[in-house]
């Protein structure tokens, strides 16, 4: 799921269950828990949740849910040719799928006015004063790194960051 709002993209994976947990709008912290996972529920407990950073594995189709938690944003990856408006109280299906991973990629551009420059998540609907600010970066990964990378944030949810701030009061 990728979940904008103004000025950032949320993404929100199931966790290893492979089911996205259930989400509160009383559970909305902007710092900690920004799309409002119910972290007591099952299929909460293991879901990752990252800012302005979208991470998938190359040459797996990709299935996205697009929405927004407040005016309509227009999620768009320009090297993917991807474009879909983010509607609120909507969640909106986009597919398609990586064929390059971002490393093959940079070194695809390399000489190019765009040398060094990943793929980018913009926003293409005017949304509000900080629009120009409304970037994210999408990271392809191979399937071992993607897994890795997975295995690497459900780590950071079982260790004492800040999902478990609540447990010291």
């Amino acid at each position: 799921r990728v979940i904008a709002q103004q000025f950032a993209w949320n993404c929100h994976y199931p966790g290893a269950d492979g089911k996205f947990g259930i989400t509160r709008p009383e559970l909305v912290d902007e710092e900690i828990n920004p799309v409002g996972i119910d972290r007591s529920s099952p299929t909460g407990a293991d879901d990752i949740v990252t800012i302005n950073q979208l991470h998938l594995p190359v040459n797996k189709q990709v299935k996205l849910y697009i929405s927004s938690k407040d005016v309509i944003h227009s999620f768009s990856l320009p090297e993917m040719r991807v474009k879909q408006d983010a509607v609120p109280g909507m969640q909106i299906p986009i597919y398609f799928t990586p064929t390059m991973t971002t490393e093959e990629f940079l070194e695809k551009i390399k000489g190019s006015a765009r040398e060094g420059k990943g793929y980018e998540i913009a926003c293409a609907q005017l949304c509000g004063n900080s629009h120009y600010r409304m970037r994210g970066f999408m990271t392809i990964h191979t399937h071992d790194e993607f897994n890795n990378w997975l295995s690497e944030e459900a780590e950071y949810l079982d260790s004492d960051g800040e999902d478990d701030w609540d447990d010291d009061w």
